[in-house]
């Protein structure tokens, strides 16, 4: 099968329309299953990556008797409630339809759509002693980005070798199981090789993120937000005197109305301390190691473009030169 950008568009409403259809099947109760239906629909209007990165690798490594459209749509409903788990820990994002209702419904709504996630992800691995060892995988990739956002709810990281085994854990672990997952999904073992490039991949989506995150001036800023970053750390390092107004903000010693009209400040100091641009070149840096590697694997070529294309870059083909974008 050929894959065009279009493609990509299709799978996730296929995925979508999967999500809803395991609602609708598994939540009995009528204000779950509401609840549940919602939270799809909001996470409808992104890029379902993980699930598409799961439907990819079920196809790049031969693929034949799973269900990758199972498969993809309970990575996909794992990363939901992650994200519902991580936006009531952190309060920072008011819009989102589950910050909206109830506090005990939207945590309940939460833990069952995980745990309809995991049986979902096991019902589309049909080779029993792959799923088996599946289950048991997906639980260690839980408990690795549970650890990793303690670790960031806490502000754990003080220096950038602490962020970076953060975002291993927190985030680059769950692209390690979208990928995998995938894989043996399609009959094959949990695979290292895998794993490197996928845990390079999620470093660099996270990077990104960071980036972004850093110059937005809204509810998900991370420095009014007061939450540590790559570039964050690196514009700490690098701030002079003039900076000073930045530094007792994040540190707690002034509040909010110190920093409310000064984000064309702000931004000047991301760019004239180069934070912003240390933050894209470390991005950069990890997804070339990822095209890297995925580049050394025995995997069908076309599957291999095509999952560069689906992440946003079709360079790689050509010239290899190549963007962070995840």
């Amino acid at each position: 099968m050929e894959w065009v950008h279009n493609d990509w568009n299709n799978l996730n409403v296929r995925i979508g329309e999967a999500m809803k259809s395991l609602i609708r099947e598994r939540f009995q109760s009528l204000r779950l299953q509401k609840h549940a239906l919602d939270f799809v629909e909001d996470k409808l209007g992104e890029v379902m990556i993980f699930g598409s990165l799961t439907f990819v690798h079920y196809h790049m490594y031969g693929g034949i008797e799973g269900d990758p459209l199972m498969t993809a749509a309970g990575m996909e409903l794992l990363i939901l409630a992650t994200d519902i788990l991580d936006d009531l820990e952190d309060g920072d994002a008011p819009a989102k339809p589950w910050m909206n209702i109830p506090m005990p419904e939207s945590l309940h709504a939460a833990t069952s759509i995980l745990t309809l996630a995991h049986q979902a992800m096991l019902q589309g691995i049909k080779d029993i002693r792959l799923r088996g060892e599946f289950a048991e995988r997906l639980n260690n990739q839980l408990l690795l980005s549970a650890n990793g956002q303690m670790m960031d709810i806490a502000s754990e990281a003080k220096d950038e070798d602490g962020y970076v085994e953060m975002i291993r854990l927190k985030s680059a672990s769950l692209f390690v199981l979208a990928c995998n997952a995938g894989a043996m999904c399609a009959g094959r073992e949990w695979s290292p090789d895998i794993e490197a490039y996928a845990e390079a991949l999620g470093l660099s989506a996270q990077m990104k993120n960071d980036v972004r995150d850093l110059v937005r001036w809204d509810d998900k800023s991370d420095f009014l937000g007061r939450k540590i970053s790559l570039p964050l750390l690196y514009l700490m390092e690098s701030s002079t005197e003039q900076d000073s107004w930045i530094i007792d903000y994040f540190q707690g010693r002034s509040g909010a109305e110190a920093v409310r009209d000064r984000q064309d400040q702000f931004r000047e100091a991301l760019e004239r301390t180069g934070a912003l641009l240390y933050g894209t070149v470390m991005g950069r840096m990890h997804y070339n190691r990822f095209l890297d590697l995925l580049d050394a694997m025995p995997a069908e070529d076309r599957w291999k473009e095509g999952l560069v294309r689906m992440l946003g870059d079709d360079s790689r083909i050509n010239d290899k030169a190549l963007r962070s974008n995840a």
